[in-house]
């Protein structure tokens, strides 16, 4: 009896597959019908060594009919022909029905996989997945991300909704205890501590044989929403906006809500009370971004009646209302400013030029206040030695430096102004030994007066006196020297070394002939040079003050 039941079985199941085969022929015959595609393709992304169950993509074909046929393809590029897959349970890849089984996948098994479903005899629908084999778990094979405030449940793969399995759960890759029949992963109060990834394999049986497959997840928990009064950002209340009348002009509103902009906050500008958008020549854009709310207002021409009225930006949420306020100044002509500002330049000009021009007469003014104050004997008896090259000059070298030294200078300087000079030639006494008296007359000297002329050198028989200055100024460094030049000169290459060590520092006074009047600016530029005069030397000059009033100016 067993027996008998038993070879009916295997009659009825022969039968079955007869007929399906009989059905598919008929369906793949029809060659003229081209299938629809209403959805577009899915990706399913799976680990190396595990196993695949993979059902129609849509769920209208899982719950086919009794003439409803299925067909599985795969293919591994466009640019290849669909390669059938079979239906024989005893191969990895095969499909009963609705349903593909890839068992033990391998990287070779990565591709598109195309379901056909001929829902009746002249109509049918395509499906596509692309089936994507990592060799291991890597951050593209997760699941997917999850992303919620407070995320309360976690799903277990796809594979393990349609048979009995049993359950493996991991977070970070590590067994998470007593949760081997649990197909949905509940998380109680959700916090930080809870982000991770979390891992589900499930063991599943088909014909005998158990499968495992895995799916994984990535917990990433966000922010809580933060909601709390509105504050402006900008513009700061009653702030004044400078413009010109007919200018266009745009004012920026922000203000700040809370991490999410909640659903009842908003901002606007008005005008006297009035709202901006419902007015002709201003218009309003708003737009939204980090929990802020911003609003610009442009205004395509400013007019009078704008530099009149009061602008404000109004801010409410659910609970409160507020504003702040701005209004707009008319610009203030440059012009003023402009000629104010070179007015004062021309001014500061002009004085800085009076003021160069008689800097002169204040230091010198000022230097016999000083001296008067602050007087010291120094032991010196000459105010200043003067040093010239009295032979082998020209006619008219020497006769210009006869003007210079018997007219202009013991004028100005002793007749008029007091100083005390020494003159070589004029105040030694005839047999003095001519040598030490050089160098004695220097040492009591002040300030050394060396006049230069085109023929000045150190060659001259009378030149001792300009060696002896030259050592005194340079090496000693305690007499200043005062150079004088009578006349133009080109250049300086004809005279001693230390001379154009001297020049280098310091240029030289230039006089001219004729140039005799105590007030000129070259006997002043001398004077400032010179040491100031002492009181006796002044009342000697003034007993001569007369005398100079007969000066050529």
């Amino acid at each position: 009896m067993m027996m008998m039941m038993m070879k009916m079985m295997m009659m009825l199941q022969m039968i079955l597959l007869l007929t399906e085969c009989v059905l598919a022929s008929s369906y793949q015959s029809n060659s003229t019908v081209e299938c629809e595609r209403p959805d577009p393709a899915r990706t399913k992304k799976v680990i190396a060594g595990e196993s695949l169950y993979l059902p129609c993509p849509n769920l209208a074909c899982e719950m086919g009919t009794e003439n409803t046929s299925y067909y599985w393809f795969k293919n591994i590029n466009r640019s290849f022909p669909l390669e059938p897959i079979g239906t024989e349970e005893s191969e990895r890849v095969h499909y009963h029905r609705f349903a593909l089984y890839i068992f033990w996948l391998t990287l070779n098994d990565t591709g598109r996989y195309i379901t056909r479903w001929w829902y009746d005899e002249d109509n049918c629908i395509e499906f596509e997945t692309v089936v994507v084999v990592h060799e291991k778990l890597n951050s593209e094979v997760f699941y997917r991300k999850l992303e919620e405030e407070t995320p309360s449940l976690i799903k277990c793969p796809a594979e393990c909704d349609y048979r009995l399995a049993t359950f493996i759960w991991y977070k970070n890759f590590s067994l998470i205890p007593n949760q081997e029949f649990v197909k949905d992963l509940r998380i109680r109060n959700s916090s930080k501590e809870s982000e991770g990834i979390y891992t589900c394999v499930c063991t599943w049986e088909h014909n005998g044989i158990k499968y495992n497959s895995s799916g994984s997840r990535r917990l990433i928990g966000k922010e809580k929403s933060l909601i709390f009064p509105p504050k402006f950002r900008l513009p700061v209340n009653n702030s004044i906006v400078i413009t010109d009348v007919g200018a266009e002009l745009i004012l920026q509103c922000s203000v700040l809500f809370g991490s999410k902009v909640c659903q009842m906050c908003s901002i606007h500008w008005e005008r006297n009370n009035t709202r901006m958008s419902e007015m002709d020549g201003y218009m309003e854009k708003n737009r939204t971004k980090d929990g802020t709310i911003e609003s610009f207002l442009n205004i395509t021409k400013v007019s009078e009646s704008d530099l009149r009225s009061e602008f404000r930006c109004r801010a409410q949420d659910s609970y409160k209302v507020i504003f702040v306020s701005v209004t707009l100044k008319r610009r203030v002509s440059v012009c003023p400013v402009i000629l104010a500002c070179l007015c004062t330049f021309l001014l500061v000009l002009v004085l800085g030029r009076i003021v160069k021009w008689f800097s002169l007469d204040l230091m010198l003014f000022l230097r016999k206040i000083v001296f008067k104050l602050n007087r010291k004997e120094d032991g010196k008896l000459y105010d200043a030695y003067v040093i010239y090259q009295r032979n082998n000059l020209d006619e008219k070298t020497g006769q210009t430096m006869s003007d210079f030294i018997d007219g202009s200078l013991v004028t100005v300087l002793e007749r008029y102004y007091g100083f005390k000079l020494f003159i070589h030639g004029r105040d030694d006494l005839p047999g003095e030994d001519n040598m030490n008296l050089i160098e004695t007359k220097i040492q009591l000297s002040r300030r050394l007066i060396i006049i230069l002329t085109p023929e000045t050198s150190t060659s001259s028989p009378a030149a001792y006196d300009l060696q002896v200055g030259l050592h005194e100024a340079l090496v000693q460094g305690e007499t200043g020297v005062i150079l004088i030049q009578l006349g133009q000169m080109q250049d300086y290459t004809h005279l001693p070394l230390g001379l154009q060590h001297l020049l280098s520092k310091s240029s030289p006074l230039v006089w001219r002939a004729g140039e005799s009047s105590p007030s000129s600016r070259f006997w002043k530029r001398v004077r400032y040079r010179m040491p100031v005069a002492s009181s006796h030397q002044r009342s000697g000059a003034n007993n001569r003050s007369l005398e100079c009033q007969r000066l050529p100016v």
